[in-house]
């Protein structure tokens, strides 16, 4: 599995390195966004805007899971490949057995908080009377599934860190099928609705988590789900936990912020809430493939930069840029042309159809370099510069989020809510530049 490593990461062209590693996680943020979008079709089938609404409503619990999964995920990951680029395998198994502790004790801990504070969670997320009892549902299923939505989403990347993409990619697969299958059954034919929707996510997670467990059982891997590895090494929790920040807040500010956008919506009712939620999709489609394509090649980057190969990994890092600039801006082209129809694949009334494809279009803007953040992002993660990681995370989720959108508010009503992530996007992207800049040549002099 070394020899892998150092063919894939250290050899060769940068483009079929880059290739290899991001096609596969391109594919798996594809599958992933129909898995995310699965439930938000199929419930909107039901032609009941307060169950669709109960979705959105519930996004900020769910970002929660995903912000724990991230969080494991991308810093053990890059703890992960950083330690195979210096050679040091056995500390590749005990950051993975401290991975496997913060899973199940995060899982447990969050998932039980969710359960027992249930209905003060639901008034701070903005549910009323009439999307209490669906946003509820579909809350405590997922609480309930939490170790396996957190296990899954955490995995996927960690098993990365030795090139297997390809295993990333159908575990992840293996999950968005079974939750596509079951999808219609549950919230359809058996008419359980959001509460359905739930159900099928958790047992996609749980399929999904089986296949990896049975990847890291085989005996050419380096990783492990054995805690026992751990045993006097729990510095290496805080070095996970300490690297996979910048991703947990890019989901745990998604949550906080999406709080704060649905309790300004409300007063323009449950319809809008569900308009906007959709609105959001098209420029989901575009972040995160671009995500994927830097995902992908994040341990390459932190492979080299472990390795003190400067210049390979300069030329990942300008090779990257360019290749995100170019997709996301063809993606977004297409998702502009044919925001209507993207509209009405969740909707059904007309009016709303209209209204989302308006908002799509405009939070489109700044999809085509949105991939210069995330570049940026992943270096500051690889090269070990997890706090610069981390303000450049929340300056686009939380730090510039809040006060514009309540000034755009505040002064253009309902449409400065649909301008603020254009706002906060461009910001980001220069703000990313500029970092990553100043980082690299700082490393370099060093």
């Amino acid at each position: 599995m070394l020899s892998k490593s150092e063919e894939l990461f250290e050899k060769g062209s940068v483009w079929n390195s880059i290739a290899k590693m991001s096609i596969p996680a391109v594919i798996t943020m594809i599958v992933m966004l129909v898995y995310n979008m699965a439930d938000t079709y199929f419930v909107g089938k039901t032609g009941d805007p307060l169950q669709l609404a109960a979705i959105s409503l519930a996004s900020p619990v769910y970002m929660i899971m995903m912000a724990v999964g991230t969080l494991v995920g991308g810093g053990g990951c890059a703890a992960a490949a950083g330690a195979i680029g210096k050679k040091d395998i056995e500390n590749v198994k005990v950051i993975c057995s401290a991975c496997t502790v913060i899973v199940i004790a995060a899982s447990l801990i969050t998932g039980g908080a969710i359960l027992i504070f249930a209905d003060p969670i639901l008034s701070v997320i903005g549910a009323d009377q009439s999307t209490w009892d669906y946003t509820k549902s579909y809350m405590c299923v997922l609480a309930l599934g939490m170790i396996f939505i957190v296990f899954s989403n955490s995995f996927s990347n960690i098993i990365r860190a030795e090139g297997a993409a390809k295993e990333s990619m159908i575990g992840n697969s293996i999950g968005t099928l079974i939750n596509i299958v079951l999808d219609p059954i549950f919230i359809l034919v058996l008419n359980m609705g959001v509460m359905g929707a739930a159900i099928a996510t958790v047992i996609g997670n749980m399929a999904a988590s089986i296949y990896y467990l049975v990847y890291l059982n085989k005996k050419h891997t380096y990783l492990c789900v054995n805690p026992v590895y751990l045993k006097g090494n729990g510095k290496e929790i805080f070095t996970v936990i300490s690297l996979g920040i910048p991703n947990a807040i890019s989901n745990l500010f998604s949550g906080i912020v999406n709080t704060i956008t649905n309790h300004l919506l409300m007063a323009y009712g449950a319809a809008t809430i569900a308009a906007v939620g959709v609105g959001g999709k098209a420029g989901m489609i575009v972040a995160m493939i671009v995500m994927g394509i830097c995902m992908g090649s994040s341990p390459i980057i932190a492979y080299n930069y472990a390795a003190g190969n400067r210049k390979r990994t300069k030329d990942v890092l300008i090779k990257l840029s360019i290749l995100t600039v170019i997709i996301g801006t063809l993606l977004t082209v297409c998702c502009y042309i044919k925001s209507s129809a993207l509209a009405a694949l969740f909707l059904e009334d007309e009016a709303l159809v209209q209204q989302s494809s308006h908002i799509m279009k405009i939070q489109l803007l700044m999809m085509p370099v949105v991939g210069i953040y995330y570049v940026g992002i992943n270096f500051l993660q690889s090269a070990r510069r997890a706090k610069w990681a981390a303000i450049l995370s929340a300056f686009r989720q939380f730090i510039c989020f809040i006060p514009a959108v309540y000034l755009l508010h505040g002064i253009f009503g309902l449409s400065g809510i649909y301008w603020v992530n254009v706002l906060c996007d461009g910001l980001a992207v220069i703000l990313s530049l500029i970092l990553t800049c100043r980082k690299y040549r700082q490393n370099a002099r060093l």
